[in-house]
């Protein structure tokens, strides 16, 4: 249950807080972003300094998504909800509220089984099985939520069982945005150093992407490589970041209006999902895109670089970009707390934040952008907290402040 509130978290490296919205960093300083904000300056990005601004874009992609996502700011509404409640001791309904949510969108409740730790990059080897599932609320009583979790199979032989959670979408973009920002870094290098870069990023991701132990945070991408027949890493995660960029920001409303598949790859569930759905369920939208995308046989991939949004959207039957971003804006405007309190003012400000950002990259969330703009977006968040500095900032206070504050409210209602 403590990993509720670091969302996700795949190492110990760096976590995103989801209580706080401050992305803390346990072997960087801030010297390190200053050096990668003096290189977007310049426009000079060096091979050099990549896991340092690996780590910094990837907590910045979860900040973003936090901030500049529909389903990201209903979070944020929970949240805020819930922390008002406790620091005014007015009760406990939305405290349970916010961690029952964040069960239904992780599934902490389902425990993967690994069985094999298997690396084999050949798609062709690999297969899976679909089951539709019942969640459970923090007590551990079954709720009215379904999700899908998916059994990998290598060569016929199970590897393990695993959700299908919004942690894999949130994953999903943070690994498109290190995957781009590497490959335009190394992309400048001469010869031979960007085919020795190459060959290490192909390596590097390919591990990650069939790394049993991250099946949970891969799950998403590794579908859409699959099913998609995608040859290579970089297109693999552009195309999931553009359909997990769609599913997190989908109102509500279009839920009846997307087109139903044909269940050639998820054996109905996709459509069983969204027609259980009483509330926001991106699993259920990233599942129907990306059955819709790989039935119509479509070649999205015209363009290497560009990947058309409209055409996506088109695909499952939505409106274009300009529409529904329209309408994504006024949903997020128009959420409100139930609760007031002494966090208020700090949930205004991230809902202020999170509209601007959603003005400037809609639902397309920076895809067609370099995502070097996760590096300004880092600098000016007043988020960050690096652990090699001593220096007591405004984020190094909130993350202090209500990590302490978590703990509180989990012991008040009665879970770990």
């Amino acid at each position: 249950m403590n990993k509720l509130l670091s969302f996700p978290n795949v190492s110990t490296i760096a976590s995103f807080e989801l209580i706080s919205q401050t992305m803390n960093f346990n072997d960087l300083s801030h010297r390190h972003l200053d050096i990668l904000v003096d290189q977007l300056k310049t426009q000079e990005f060096d091979i050099t300094t990549i896991e340092s601004a690996n780590k910094i874009i990837h907590e910045t992609s979860h900040y973003f998504d936090n901030l500049a996502t529909l389903s990201g700011q209903v979070l944020l509404v929970k949240v805020y909800n819930a922390l008002n409640q406790f620091e005014s001791n007015a009760g406990k309904n939305h405290v349970i509220d916010l961690f029952n949510i964040l069960r239904t969108w992780t599934h902490d409740h389902h425990t993967p089984m690994l069985t094999a730790e298997i690396y084999d990059v050949n798609f062709q080897n690999w297969s899976y099985s679909f089951d539709k599932e019942i969640g459970k609320d923090i007590f551990d009583n079954p709720n009215d939520e379904l999700f899908m979790s998916t059994t990998f199979k290598h060569r016929g032989n199970s590897v393990g069982r695993v959700p299908f959670s919004i942690e894999s979408l949130w994953e999903t973009n943070a690994m498109w945005a290190e995957i781009t920002y590497h490959f335009f870094t190394s992309y400048n290098l001469g010869e031979p150093g960007r085919i020795v870069e190459a060959h290490n990023m192909q390596n590097k991701y390919t591990e990650y992407l069939y790394n049993p132990e991250l099946l949970v945070y891969s799950l998403a991408a590794h579908l859409t490589s699959s099913f998609t027949r995608l040859g290579d890493i970089f297109r693999a995660f552009k195309l999931s970041k553009a359909i997990s960029s769609i599913s997190l920001n989908l109102p509500f409303d279009y839920y009846s209006q997307i087109k139903r598949t044909r269940n050639s790859i998820f054996n109905g569930l996709a459509n069983n999902l969204l027609e259980h759905a009483t509330a926001l369920n991106p699993c259920a939208i990233y599942l129907t895109l990306l059955e819709n995308i790989v039935e119509s046989q479509i070649d999205l991939f015209k363009d290497d670089i560009v990947l058309e949004i409209d055409e996506i959207l088109a695909i499952s039957g939505l409106p274009d970009k300009t529409v529904l971003n329209k309408d994504i804006k006024a949903y997020i405007s128009q959420l409100t707390l139930e609760v007031d309190g002494p966090s208020s003012d700090l949930y205004n400000f991230h809902k202020k934040t999170g509209i601007h950002l959603f003005d400037v990259h809609g639902i397309e969330g920076g895809i067609n952008v370099h995502p070097a703009f996760l590096i300004d977006l880092a600098n000016k968040s007043q988020a960050c907290v690096f652990q090699e500095d001593v220096e007591e900032t405004d984020a190094y206070r909130r993350y202090n402040y209500y990590g302490t504050l978590a703990k509180r409210m989990r012991k008040k209602i009665g879970i770990r």
